[in-house]
């Protein structure tokens, strides 16, 4: 009898909970993007809860019985029910993309108050995120919801104003993303959705589209002309944008002159003779192009289409120099913008010799322009300007950079330190961020969104202890913050993926010329015990690993601490073949054979050895061949089996 009651209970249960309902009460003047903020709320309740969920208009005949909990979402403007309570709980106003969550779970209703539209996107996500369990980075980590029944509970949070008014991610150096799945240099409209995703969710709010124009490199290198035909896809760049849009977010177009599809006459770099030229091909952009689509605009007083210092001998000689032109510049691109952008803002970024032009006094635009202040790399500020001279400043830095582009190395501290120092001097216009190839360094992204947002309340130890328990669990979050600590330590030796890669190369180089030099070995080994400590480190805590973190911590520690310890190998085995090479060839000493053999070998074995991991890849299915060789950056490659087994012949 009570086993027949016990059935009974259940079955009457489990038909209360396909009846019941959650409700979302939407402003009757809710605005286009704003409905997609609730659109977003909408899914996560499907995916954390086991209730169905409905939007509705607000109206005054609601029956708030039919329900079992209701959420009011909007604004001020968009909402009478939400203008209503504001006014009745005397709320002060809310400041720009802040929001207030309110709920009362004897009432079984919950208030998402943004101060604006961008302040309902982040009032939604940071519920999904502290309440749901949603996590910013779902696409990328494969960490999914629980899905549950239960009374949702009593929530009292106001979010202070953002230090940093503009927080934009430059989407750069993303080759290894760009060649992973169907077209070559080119990053889908379905990984774009998910950058955005995850970027909207971090209170980014905007999104450079630098390498999805077209890096001249592209289609004038020929490491990338043997790779495809590259060919910008403006149907693509207007997707995104509109995308972008779509989620609250602001699009920002770097105006170099280079672009695939459009671009200067690469024989009229002079700006001192060809100014008109230069305003031909802004304008074109302007009025021709999805670029037009754009809220920001960004430039550097550098080479029109190559990321390296401007230069013209002519100006030279004539004792032109480079500083007044640049500004002559910025002044024409800046009307033109006005021109054909009313509202939009143009931004400097003041990369490499950009900043001493400026600290002379040699570069000074109009102070219409917003400037950005540039790390030196790896978030590191060597310094900071002497005077921002009325000028509205703000800083661009890199959560990854070219020279470590394939494995990530976590530094929220510096990124910290470097986000204090620009609040400190005022410098918090604007906020960009280079990720590279983003999957790999989300959690530097996600420190640099938090310090963009307020770095007085960013603990890098917190932050360590916070991203470590969220993936991995309370079981080895200790272990895990520690091999996080080690994997930067082990590229400070000698740097990143792509130098140690870079030096294997060139060694390989040189012994194809016949350049023969001994290397010392210091160094290298001293990086190879560091390396091999933190993959180790890894390898032990694999079966402590939660099932459902096991993609992560492959993706994220095991495999990128695995390659990083490989390519140190391979460099030290390349540099002990060169030193054996050296002996034999330089000092005329007599060396025996089988250690010329041993070396060989070891070279050989190793690089097959790398070159075989980064095919296989991580072990999760997503990014099957990611790491390719093939997919690499120009300047990252591993060398070909080939290259090195002629060294044997050679020698």
């Amino acid at each position: 009898m009570s086993r027949i009651l016990l059935i009974i209970y259940f079955f009457v249960l489990n038909i209360g909970l396909i009846h019941a309902q959650i409700a979302i009460i939407y402003g009757d003047k809710v605005f286009e993007v704003e409905m997609n903020a609730i659109n977003d709320f909408k899914v996560d309740l499907e995916r954390s809860r086991f209730e169905d969920v409905i939007l509705l208009p607000y109206s005054n005949n609601i029956d708030k019985s039919s329900y079992n909990h209701i959420f009011y979402i909007g604004t001020k403007q968009s909402h009478p029910f939400i203008r209503s309570y504001i006014k009745k709980n005397n709320i002060s106003k809310l400041e720009s993309e802040t929001f207030l969550l309110e709920g009362k779970s004897s009432l079984k209703e919950t208030y998402i108050i943004g101060a604006d539209v961008r302040g309902v996107f982040y009032g939604v996500y940071k519920y999904s995120e502290m309440i749901l369990g949603i996590d910013p980075f779902e696409y990328w980590t494969d960490i999914k919801p629980c899905k549950t029944k239960s009374d949702f509970p009593d929530v009292n949070y106001r979010e202070e104003a953002p230090v940093f008014k503009l927080r934009g991610y430059f989407d750069n150096d993303n080759d290894l993303l760009a060649n992973w799945k169907e077209r070559k240099l080119i990053v889908e409209f379905d990984i774009w959705k998910e950058m955005i995703n995850s970027l909207a969710r971090l209170r980014y709010n905007f999104i450079d589209i630098h390498d999805l124009l077209g890096r001249p490199e592209y289609y004038l290198r020929e490491y990338y002309i043997n790779l495809t035909e590259y060919h910008t896809d403006l149907a693509l760049v207007d997707k995104v944008i509109d995308y972008a849009h779509s989620k609250g977010m602001l699009v920002q177009i770097p105006m170099y002159l280079g672009w695939e599809f459009h671009h200067m006459d690469f024989d009229k770099v002079s700006l001192s003779k060809y100014y008109n030229h230069w305003m031909d091909v802004y304008e074109y952009y302007l009025t021709k192009s999805p670029l037009g689509k754009g809220d920001l605009f960004l430039q550097r007083p550098r080479h029109p289409y190559y990321d390296w210092p401007y230069k013209c001998i002519e100006e030279d000689e004539a004792g032109i120099k480079t500083g007044p032109l640049m500004s002559k510049m910025f002044l024409g691109l800046y009307k033109l913008i006005k021109k054909h952008k009313p509202g939009a803002i143009l931004f400097c970024d003041l990369w490499s010799e950009g900043r001493a032009m400026w600290e002379s006094g040699e570069f000074s635009p109009n102070q219409n322009v917003k400037m950005l202040w540039a790390d030196n790399g790896y978030a590191i500020y060597n310094e900071f300007p002497s005077d921002n001279k009325g000028y509205d400043f703000g800083i661009y830095i890199h959560a990854g950079l070219w020279k470590n582009n394939v494995t990530q190395n976590p530094y929220p501290d510096r990124i910290w330190r470097s986000s204090m120092q620009a609040l400190e001097k005022g410098m918090t216009y604007s906020y960009m961020v280079n990720g590279q190839t983003f999957k790999d360094f989300i959690l530097n992204i996600e420190a640099c969104a938090r310090c963009a947002w307020n770095p007085v309340k960013f603990s890098p130890d917190n932050f360590y202890k916070e991203w470590s328990l969220r993936y991995f669990g309370e079981q080895v979050s200790d272990k895990v913050i520690e091999i996080y600590k080690k994997i930067n330590e082990t590229n400070n030796p000698i740097g990143g993926f792509r130098d140690i890669m870079s030096f294997t190369v060139n060694t390989i180089n040189d012994l194809e010329k016949g350049n023969l030099e001994y290397k010392s070995l210091d160094v290298v080994e001293q990086t190879l015990a560091i390396a091999d400590d933190v993959y180790n480190m890894a390898v032990d805590i694999e079966s402590e690993i939660p099932m459902e973190s096991l993609k992560t911590f492959y993706e994220q520690i095991l495999f990128p601490t695995h390659i990083f310890k490989i390519n140190v190998e391979l460099y030290l085995a390349t540099l002990k073949y060169n030193n054996i090479i050296y002996e034999i060839y330089k000092k005329n000493n007599v060396v025996n054979k089988s250690s010329l053999s041993r070396t060989e070998f070891n070279l050989k074995n190793k690089l097959s050895e790398l070159r075989a991991i980064l095919k296989d890849g991580s072990g999760w299915d997503k990014w099957t061949g990611f790491y390719l060789p093939e997919n690499f950056r120009m300047h990252t490659p591993p060398p070909a089996m080939d290259k090195v087994m002629s060294l044997f012949d050679k020698y």
